[in-house]
């Protein structure tokens, strides 16, 4: 079967989770050389595009040489960038563009076209109550790092927030005793709202559209604004491709490593679990698993073979 296009995860998949450098949007976590110039080679011949529970301050200079969309913070926010063609981007016809968002960045980054998968009027309420978490948190729990992820926009919207102890030796112990703490602040803060302008009301409905995600195994919890899935950024950007005129025929790869992305798995034609680290057990609902160390060679096999895949293929790793 032919190969269309490549949609994939980026920490844990394409960079290894020991590499990265938790509650630091500067830090230097890069795909490897070999495999970041191999994704630049297909992305000459098939679009690839990265679903990824990060911001896009974050992946931009990361993904940028091979990435024609990058769909952000779990889906939340999806940025096209020129090298799709921007001549074909209607934006006028995308009912979820919101013009507050991201018109202070087009100057520095060429997003063409951008979609939201939450309503504004949440993330920019919830904003202030993962705030108000972010606050707890490292005045009472100094060992966990907290990652910020902002949405585009000319405010500081906050879209999600990573607890993360991957620093810590022993991530099995320290996973139940994070997990009480995030329940422990969620219920400090529902009882004890602060410093924000929202009404008594309007702060309960917002703190109910929050969305925690659990891992089985990972180090680290997200907490979202509201429900967001890597299976609905899945949608949004077969889509748009399909406008573009990338309907050709062909199967789609998913390239993921943790729970997040079982709910793209789902949608995929080839599903492929990748493994970064043996400590990590995660319940991952993929046809294929792939050792990080191999994908690269997976992915140079692939273009060898004029982009047709085989199950054969997978016996080969």
């Amino acid at each position: 079967m032919r190969i269309k296009a490549i949609i994939s995860d980026f920490d844990g998949t394409l960079c290894p989770t020991l590499s990265i450098n938790p509650g630091n949007n500067e830090s230097n976590n890069v795909i490897p050389q070999d495999l970041e110039d191999t994704l630049h080679n297909i992305s000459n011949s098939i679009p690839i595009c990265i679903i990824s529970s990060k911001d896009f301050y974050f992946l931009y200079e990361k993904v940028k040489k091979f990435s024609s969309i990058i769909s952000c913070i779990l889906g939340m926010e999806t940025l096209f960038l020129e090298n799709i063609d921007k001549d074909k981007v209607n934006d006028t016809e995308n009912k979820n563009s919101d013009n507050n968002l991201a018109s202070a960045i087009d100057n520095k980054y060429p997003i063409t076209s951008r979609h939201l998968l939450v309503d504004y009027d949440i993330l920019l309420n919830n904003s202030i109550i993962l705030n108000e978490i972010v606050n707890f948190f490292e005045i009472k729990y100094s060992f966990i790092k907290i990652e910020k992820k902002f949405l585009t926009s000319k405010e500081s919207i906050l879209g999600g927030i990573t607890m993360d102890w991957r620093a810590e030796k022993d991530w099995k112990t320290n996973k139940t005793r994070v997990e009480n703490i995030v329940k422990k602040s969620l219920f400090n803060v529902y009882k004890n709202p602060k410093n924000h302008d929202l009404s008594k009301r309007n702060f309960y409905y917002y703190l109910q559209k929050l969305f925690v995600q659990n891992y089985a195994t990972h180090p680290f919890i997200d907490i979202y604004s509201a429900k967001a899935s890597k299976g609905d950024a899945f949608d949004c950007i077969i889509s748009e491709l399909i406008k573009l005129n990338y309907n050709d025929k062909g199967k789609i790869i998913y390239l993921g490593d943790s729970e997040n992305d079982n709910s793209a798995f789902k949608k995929v034609d080839i599903s492929i679990g990748i493994n970064s680290d043996n400590r990590l057990k995660p319940n991952l609902k993929c046809k294929y698993n792939l050792k990080f160390e191999n994908l690269s060679m997976f992915l140079n096999k692939l273009i060898t073979n004029n982009f047709e895949f085989s199950e054969s293929m997978m016996l080969q790793f």
